[in-house]
């Protein structure tokens, strides 16, 4: 048994994205998407663990301008998802496949009125083919600024140093380290020079089989991403 993932229901989390785009030389933008995230444990079937994650609360930094309000409604659609893991904490399943398809071909509707053009419809193509691709969706819910942060595969005990290789295509090192009734998972890497990431680093603590905060950070090209998790109630 998975304790630390059953441990999952009713857990509320916030997760946290902060972008930081380096423009220029001079000039640089940053964007925050923060989402509340409630975790329902609906049980295990065979060697799957099932669950419900329902986004509460939205809080995007861009949301009065245009591109901003854009995506927020685009965000919409993945504020309920259904899903299956296995024991170490990956997706492996997206059990309301069809409810997310069918309310994508209503938000889409609802945003084509107001938004047109080559770049819109480009995106909307992207989207609709990640939909009918259930492993690109899986992989898609699993990085890090969607759901990465709660089903990484990390969910597990954790007795000696691992490494595996991260969908980027470099080594992530995880190292367990404890500290008093904690357990902190911190995450360095390798082999990146092969990759479009420069830096990557993270932690996770745990208490017991509570998952406090997870954290990751990724420098690739010009961008600087933090992404953050944290236990809330």
């Amino acid at each position: 048994m998975n304790s630390i993932l059953q441990n999952l229901h009713q857990k509320i989390y916030r997760l946290e994205t902060i972008v930081t785009e380096q423009k220029n030389e001079f000039y640089s933008t940053e964007k925050r998407y923060a989402r509340q995230v409630e975790v329902c444990y609906l049980g295990k079937e065979k060697e799957e663990h099932q669950f419900q994650i329902l986004v509460v609360d939205f809080d995007f930094s861009d949301k009065d301008d245009a591109m901003g309000q854009f995506f927020k409604k685009v965000s919409y659609l993945f504020d309920e998802i259904e899903c299956r893991v296995d024991e170490e904490g990956n997706i492996t399943a997206v059990d309301n496949l069809f409810f997310l398809q069918m309310r994508w071909v209503k938000i889409q509707t609802e945003l084509s009125q107001t938004h047109k053009g080559e770049a819109v419809d480009s995106y909307f193509s992207r989207v609709s083919h990640l939909l009918e691709n259930e492993n690109e969706l899986i992989e898609f819910l699993g990085s890090y600024h969607m759901f990465g942060l709660l089903f990484n595969g990390l969910l597990q005990s954790f007795d000696s140093k691992r490494k595996r290789i991260s969908s980027e295509g470099y080594t992530e090192i995880m190292t367990p380290v404890m500290d008093g009734e904690k357990m902190m998972l911190t995450i360095s890497s390798e082999n990146l020079e092969k990759t479009e990431t420069s830096y990557f680093r993270g932690l996770f603590v745990f208490k017991g089989d509570l998952y406090e905060e997870g954290f990751t950070e990724v420098k690739k090209h010009n961008a600087h991403l933090k992404h953050s998790l944290l236990w809330i109630g």
